[in-house]
């Protein structure tokens, strides 16, 4: 719908009315001014995805940190999920589990843009949770495939040996040469530059078909989903270059929901989908705008959930408005201007309102109502920004009242802190 002043303040009035003040971004803050989220949760609720309209801002990241102590804290989550690899994930899960580990150092593995102290903060968290709650610990979980390594061969490969043991030559023929050895950038570059990567694929899929015909014992559902895993990375790195879609990004949202769900439905785990909110929106028509690349567009991870859960997913988003944030391509920290039309963003802004936390379900007169169904045009900033042209960075391709239940607004952000030991 075209923003008439008078639509602009009819949402500002229902801002101001209905949100809830946010009072601080400090990660190790009191929880009071989140609390009003327990409510708009609740009880159905078995995944909350949440993100950020980027992946460069100290307070979005430290707000994503003070959500999790409260879902983990009082509303009983016990997983947060990451879009980061599975196998990295597992030993990160070990180290909040157990302390074994150098969580720093795991880190500095992650994609880069996990590479920060905030990140480090709730691994911290989680750790020092579990060791107040050995007997109902949270769990860390990647749920990306893309540098599947070579612990998630020797886990399928460890039970088939104890269940199976007559398969086990059966199962290596099928893994011959498919596990990693070395850096797994490196295999993945072999994997990519075969001339028929077919036969790779569908040994890893003989495999799993293989591991799934084994009589199920203890670990058999652990197994059988570390071999999915390793598919998934066959079938993500198994696609020619598309310029609409250069990083293969629908088989990756594919694949972020999957393994959510798997583990939801596999541990009755609540949990918290930690990605940005390109990737947790319910977003079937999501557009994304990320330049230099040409603008994409897929259904996303969050719309996936949506699918496997219905109303038991929610999706809260975080936005902002101006300051300074972060990169993740190794440049200089840069400023990112006040939002302005046509982005969201600059409605959603006001000096009376400040930072707040505002559920998009509750009761709005219609000139809001019809602003929420409009077509949005959200900030999206990836690992490369230029100020001069901040609206070109943009996620499109739905409404707020489709892609948020509830928003987080902050409205100045500063860069987020560099991983340091």
């Amino acid at each position: 719908m075209t923003m008439t002043p008078e639509h602009r303040t009819a949402v500002r009035n229902w801002i101001r009315s209905t949100a809830h003040p946010l009072t601080t971004a400090d990660p190790s803050a009191p929880l009071d001014d989140l609390r009003p989220l327990l409510d708009m949760l609740g009880e159905r609720t078995a995944v909350m995805g949440y993100g950020a309209g980027t992946r460069g801002a100290h307070e979005l990241f430290a707000l994503q940190v003070r959500v999790a102590r409260l879902l983990v804290g009082e509303a009983g989550f016990r997983a947060v999920a990451f879009d980061q690899d599975w196998t990295l994930g597992v030993r990160l899960d070990t180290y909040v589990r157990t302390g074994a580990g150098d969580p720093v150092a795991l880190l500095e593995s992650a994609e880069p843009f996990c590479r920060t102290a905030e990140v480090l903060a709730l691994v911290r968290w989680m750790r020092a949770f579990n060791e107040d709650h050995p007997r109902d610990p949270v769990r860390f979980v990647g749920v990306s495939p893309h540098g599947t390594g070579r612990s998630a061969y020797d886990t399928v490969a460890g039970y088939v040996q104890r269940a199976a043991p007559h398969l086990l030559d059966e199962l290596e023929s099928c893994y011959a040469a498919l596990r990693p050895e070395g850096e797994v950038a490196a295999h993945t570059r072999r994997f990519r530059a075969l001339p028929d990567r077919r036969s790779w694929r569908d040994r890893a899929r003989a495999a799993h078909a293989l591991v799934a015909g084994v009589p199920a014992s203890d670990g058999h559902a652990w197994a059988l989903h570390n071999a999915r895993v390793i598919v998934q990375y066959h079938e993500l790195h198994d696609h020619d270059d598309d310029p609409l879609d250069p990083h293969n990004m629908a088989c990756y949202e594919r694949f972020f929901a999957e393994n959510v769900v798997w583990w939801h439905r596999h541990t009755g785990h609540r949990m918290l989908f930690w990605t940005s909110s390109s990737h947790s929106a319910k977003a079937p028509g999501r557009a994304i705008s990320f330049p230099p690349d040409p603008a994409s567009a897929s259904p996303n991870a969050g719309s996936h959930l949506q699918d496997g859960l219905g109303d038991r997913y929610l999706s809260l988003g975080l936005t902002f408005g101006g300051g300074e944030l972060a990169t993740y391509a190794g440049t200089p920290p840069h400023r990112v201007p006040g939002p302005v039309p046509p982005l969201v963003e600059s409605v959603l802004e006001d000096d009376v309102a400040g930072d707040y936390l505002l559920d998009l379900r509750t009761g709005a007169p219609p000139p809001v109502t019809d602003w929420l169904a409009g077509t949005a045009v959200s900030r999206a900033i990836g690992p490369h920004h230029d100020p001069d042209h901040d609206t070109a960075h943009h996620m499109t391709g739905g409404s707020l009242a489709e892609w948020f239940d509830v928003l987080v607004h902050r409205r100045h952000v500063t860069p987020a802190r560099p991983l340091r030991r």
